[in-house]
């Protein structure tokens, strides 16, 4: 066989040649894929029918994967943020007990000082009042006393 053949005619060889043996037909396929081989020397680097299936599972199967974990992660975080929901629910509730338990407790102190204001200033006026008639009868005394004087300094007797 001469190594200058071409493709095709290795082809024809092995197609028409019936007297050929088994040996003769493994070096003619072992030539043709040679040749082959010569004219496209990046051929390993090409992807194949299979090698793009095989790709397409494989990526196919990572993509299930993914889709898996990113429904697990979904999944998590929405019972997280259930939980949160729950907790942060108690946590305001306990709040508006304690706010309402304290505005009550303020209300009443509030209350119990408008009573203590209230009679401290009962208990103002009221001293007052004392002082102010005190000082009425004190001043109507000593106006009778000075009358009184007066009269008999200007008045004999």
């Amino acid at each position: 066989m001469s190594p200058n053949r071409s493709k095709v005619d290795i082809i024809q060889a092995i197609l028409t040649n019936q007297s050929l043996t088994d040996n003769e037909k493994t070096l003619l396929i072992d030539e043709f894929i040679n040749e082959i081989k010569r004219e496209y020397p990046d051929l390993k680097y090409h992807a194949t029918k299979a090698d793009v299936t095989d790709t397409q599972l494989q990526l196919t199967k990572e993509i299930k994967e993914l889709d898996l974990k990113i429904t697990k992660e979904i999944s998590d975080t929405k019972k997280e943020i259930k939980d949160l929901d729950v907790k942060l629910t108690k946590e305001i509730k306990d709040l508006d007990v304690k706010l309402t338990k304290e505005i009550s407790e303020t209300r009443k102190e509030i209350k119990n000082l408008d009573v203590k204001l209230t009679k401290e200033i009962l208990n103002s006026k009221v001293e007052t009042i004392k002082w102010v008639v005190g000082m009425f009868f004190a001043q109507i005394i000593a106006i009778t006393g000075i009358f009184f004087t007066a009269f008999k300094l200007f008045m004999p007797m």
